[in-house]
């Protein structure tokens, strides 16, 4: 993973770290990587079965929580602090399609965009910006925190199948590269990790029938790791395979004119 550090076993002693999403897929692999590195870990879901359970295999805390709740994000925040003195890490990877469970990649998406579209976007969105921002004021106390966004390839290129996670996903990648100057000034790093396909139960079954390659999710947490605790800020950074290495990704600059 070029320009990230390595993880070692003592990455996380001593600190605590917020998962969202932390029931399934990504999440729950962060948290088992994380507490297993020594961090004390809080798993945020809305599925209280799915996120005990991963709390009671990783040992970690769960807390049954919707991310586009801000007055829950503060009270969540405050609680974690006073119980354990610090929140170091912020995992906001909590995520959802527009698609329907079921349909499958080739069906039209528009039949679907509105009726969904509010909800992709107060998960997607709404839970990114409510996290930061009701984490922001404890971290800049100490001094020190970093913040990780699990955004999407599907938020650089096109995804014609599910256009409003496309559009989620967009917005936090561009969210997360023009908020880190101003965290940076408070000694807080945001960084985004975009993958692309990883097998959770976000991906359409059709996309499993046909044995289309999938990341293992584990690869996702090893990743996000060592975005945490590298001097990286406002970085992208893409997971796009398991036969590449995670790269930070460069977006180009000619807005102001034609290259010469």
């Amino acid at each position: 993973m070029s320009g990230l550090p390595e993880l070692t076993e003592t990455s996380f002693v001593g600190k605590v770290s917020i998962v969202t999403g932390g029931g399934s897929g990504i999440g729950a692999a962060v948290a088992d990587r994380l507490s297993k590195l020594g961090s004390k870990v809080v798993i945020v879901d809305t599925d209280e079965k799915a996120g005990q359970s991963v709390a009671n295999a990783v040992d970690c805390d769960f807390t049954k929580f919707d991310v586009a709740d801000l007055t829950g994000w503060e009270k969540l925040v405050a609680e974690t602090v006073g119980q354990y003195g610090t929140l170091d890490f912020l995992c906001l990877n909590a995520g959802i399609g527009s698609r329907p469970r079921g349909s499958s990649v080739k069906d039209d998406p528009i039949p679907w965009i509105l009726p969904n579209y509010k909800n992709v976007l107060a998960v997607n969105i709404d839970g990114v910006v409510y996290g930061a921002m009701a984490a922001l004021p404890f971290m800049e106390k100490q001094g020190s925190g970093s913040i990780l966004v699990t955004a999407s390839v599907a938020g650089i290129r096109t995804q014609p199948p599910d256009p409003i996670y496309a559009l989620s996903k967009s917005a936090v990648i561009s969210f997360v590269r023009s908020i880190a100057p101003a965290l940076a000034e408070r000694g807080v790093q945001i960084n985004a990790l975009c993958p692309g396909s990883v097998d959770t139960p976000i991906q359409p079954d059709d996309r499993r029938l046909e044995g289309r390659p999938m990341s293992p999710p584990e690869e996702m947490a090893e990743a996000i790791g060592r975005i945490l605790v590298s001097d990286d800020n406002g970085g992208i950074w893409i997971a796009s395979s398991s036969d590449y290495p995670v790269w930070r990704y460069e977006f180009t600059s000619a807005i102001d004119g034609p290259p010469s």
